[in-house]
């Protein structure tokens, strides 16, 4: 073999074996695409199986309530963004006994279509304070206003597209605050009913209320302005007083409030 033809073979034999080096890259990286895709599937599995078994929880909730055996909504599943569609379009509960429901029922039936739209249009929109709780409780209390406009042949307002407030920062949740204190000190009305992160505080006075029975009117007046006004100044700084937090994070002020005693 000439010299000529031995450059021309080696070079053949490098170019293939570059070629060969090309495609060992390709098949590596093909597979490490493929290994992702696995992995991104197992992830997705796992997301499914997640979901069914809440969907499931709440299908058996669903059950009970279409019997006659309802129970409320557990709380996380306000958290679960694959049933955020169905507590925001969710069947109003006419069956609850809970004081915020049935207050706002008799409130909702009782107050023109245009007001109740206008407040359902607030129920509707996301607070930045809002808790779980208070999330939950806020499309409770709007799918009784829907089916109490639906019922008059009106065609209530589109839910949200989410649950969830797009600004919570410290700014907004005081101007929230401040809205939500203004309320509480305007007294009763129906906004205020229809208002989830007052429900606490309405709970709190309606106790208070009834473990006044007895008490001369004098005095029980006296004993609930008291509360009333520390109620207020509790919630226009940011705090959401309710029966839950009695026994924990409540004021002195207001436990006070509440067993009639001046505040020391």
């Amino acid at each position: 073999m000439t010299g000529d033809a031995s450059a021309t073979a080696l070079a053949t034999i490098a170019d293939a074996l570059a070629r060969m080096h090309d495609q060992v890259d390709e098949l590596t990286r093909a597979n490490r695409r493929i290994e992702a895709n696995q992995d991104e599937i197992l992830r997705r599995l796992d997301q499914i199986g997640e979901g069914q078994a809440t969907i499931a929880q709440i299908a058996a909730y669903a059950h009970a309530a279409s019997i006659g055996n309802s129970a409320a909504l557990p709380t996380e599943v306000i958290s679960d963004p694959l049933l955020e569609r169905f507590v925001l379009n969710q069947p109003a509960d006419r069956r609850s006994t809970t004081r915020a429901l049935v207050d706002w029922r008799r409130t909702a039936s009782s107050i023109g279509s245009a007001e109740l739209a206008r407040l359902l249009t607030s129920q509707y929109r996301p607070s930045p304070s809002d808790t779980s709780e208070t999330r939950l409780l806020r499309y409770q209390l709007a799918a009784i206003g829907r089916e109490e406009l639906r019922g008059r042949g009106e065609n209530p307002p589109a839910p949200p597209s989410s649950t969830l407030a797009q600004d919570r920062s410290t700014d907004a949740v005081q101007v929230r605050s401040a809205e939500l204190a203004m309320l509480w000190r305007a007294g009763g009305s129906a906004a205020l009913y229809a208002e989830p992160e007052l429900a606490g505080a309405l709970d709190l006075f309606a106790a208070a209320e009834l473990r006044g029975l007895g008490i001369p009117d004098g005095n029980l007046s006296v004993e609930l302005a008291q509360l009333h006004r520390v109620l207020g100044d509790r919630i226009a700084v940011g705090d959401r007083p309710s029966a839950s937090k009695l026994a924990t994070s409540l004021s002195k002020e207001i436990v006070a409030a509440l067993q009639g005693e001046k505040p020391r």
